[in-house]
């Protein structure tokens, strides 16, 4: 009797792994959308309780290029090859194999709208377009669109993935931030309420695409059939830190702290939110763990992990982990080097930092100083306190050191 209960839990169970490698998986990027002023917005609340959400997911670099080919890999820019700006219109070296790879591989039809050719390998997708070339795309017209045509070519024969991509913060910051001052302007850092005030009304614009997108569309067409991510690739600042007008110069959290929300209630939970850190090198991972699509072993080994055994912890499970010992186990490693800024570096990361739950240590490379951050009682990383707690430093440069290590090992 006990061997039939089992195999009736197995064949009842609603995440059957035969219908799991039937899921559609729609990824929704919403270019420099900041955690920190989502929920101004009832669509994001709303959005939250669809699915899972990770509200501790730290972003590999804070700029598209190496954010999104390591989300596409599974690996730091150090290790996948692509972690300068200077790597535009490259793929990932040789040994690395994409998702759209792995999911072509296995019978999925591939299908992306990036924000630019220059900023992702088209490695593995059937097609791949930007809409670069248009002054003023309506994003949501041309996605919905692009939806249309994927569900009409696939014609529910085999699975799709789509990668969709709504850079309309990102350009409007260029226009109003980017062209008009230098990393420097007095006018600028002067103003940072202003500059939020401008900033909410440019993810006001993402949260109507949201909005029309998902619950005008793809709830209503897609959402049995999918697992839908809705995530960013990096966050944004306002003027915070002089010498950064919104990203890609300093590995502080405004940047670096970004979101996914899974949803598919077969296998992600409704409105439960997860507050472990976790990574952007994770997304593909959790991908392949919930299409049981497995790793190519010939391939470099990715260095995310499967977020699916997270969903299933419960709020005390997840405080005990939270002890000092525990506190160095889980790691997130960024890098990155500005185009501007203090001390630019297109060709090369020059600032690393890794981070836990609660201590963030920084090293600019090129004046070759440290900062040490206790994000819990300093989130806007205000207070240096490198010197106060040397144990602290130790355990975190030899994590760093050891991440390093690893990328540059291959």
């Amino acid at each position: 009797m006990k061997l039939l209960e089992i195999l009736n839990n197995i064949f009842s169970s609603d995440i059957l792994y035969s219908d799991m490698k039937k899921y559609n998986v729609i990824l929704l990027l919403i270019d420099g959308a900041r955690i920190d002023r989502l929920f101004q917005f009832p669509i994001f609340k709303k959005l939250k309780e669809e699915g899972c959400f990770f509200s501790e997911m730290i972003t590999s670099a804070p700029y598209t290029l190496v954010a999104m080919n390591s989300i596409f890999t599974g690996m730091y820019g150090s290790k996948n090859g692509i972690d300068a700006y200077h790597k535009m219109f490259q793929d990932p070296k040789t040994g690395c194999k994409t998702l759209a790879e792995y999911l072509t591989e296995n019978g999925w039809y591939t299908r992306g709208d990036a924000m630019r050719l220059s900023l992702v390998s088209n490695k593995g997708f059937t097609k791949l377009t930007s809409q670069e070339d248009d002054p003023d795309p309506d994003f949501s017209k041309i996605h919905k669109e692009i939806l249309d045509e994927t569900i009409n070519k696939v014609n529910g024969e085999r699975p799709y993935f789509l990668y969709l991509h709504y850079p309309k913060i990102h350009h409007s910051i260029k226009e109003n931030v980017f062209d008009k001052y230098d990393d420097f302007s007095e006018g600028y850092y002067e103003d940072k309420k202003r500059n939020l005030r401008n900033y909410d009304e440019y993810l006001k614009e993402a949260a109507d695409y949201l909005d029309e997108i998902y619950f005008n569309n793809l709830s209503k067409k897609q959402s049995n059939d999918s697992i839908i991510i809705i995530m960013t690739d990096h966050g944004m600042g306002v003027g915070e830190k002089v010498g950064e007008r919104a990203y890609g110069s300093f590995t502080y959290d405004y940047t670096l702290r970004t979101f996914a929300l899974f949803i598919q209630p077969k296998i992600f939970p409704k409105g439960k939110e997860i507050s472990e850190l976790v990574r952007a090198i994770d997304v593909m991972p959790t991908i392949l763990d919930c299409l049981q699509v497995s790793t190519d072993q010939s391939c470099l080994r990715m260095q995310g992990q499967s977020l699916l055994n997270l969903i299933n912890q419960t709020t005390d499970q997840n405080k005990s982990k939270t002890d000092e010992d525990s506190e160095f186990q889980k790691i997130a490693y960024s890098e990155t080097g500005g185009v501007n800024g203090p001390w630019p570096s297109p060709n090369a990361p020059n600032i690393k930092c890794v981070r836990t739950k609660k201590w963030k240590l920084i090293h600019n490379l090129t004046p070759d100083t440290w900062e040490l951050y206790n994000l819990e009682n300093d989130p806007q990383e205000l207070k240096n306190v490198v010197d106060e707690y040397p144990l602290v430093v130790t355990k975190l440069k030899d994590k760093l050191q050891s991440i390093i290590d690893e990328c540059t090992s291959g």
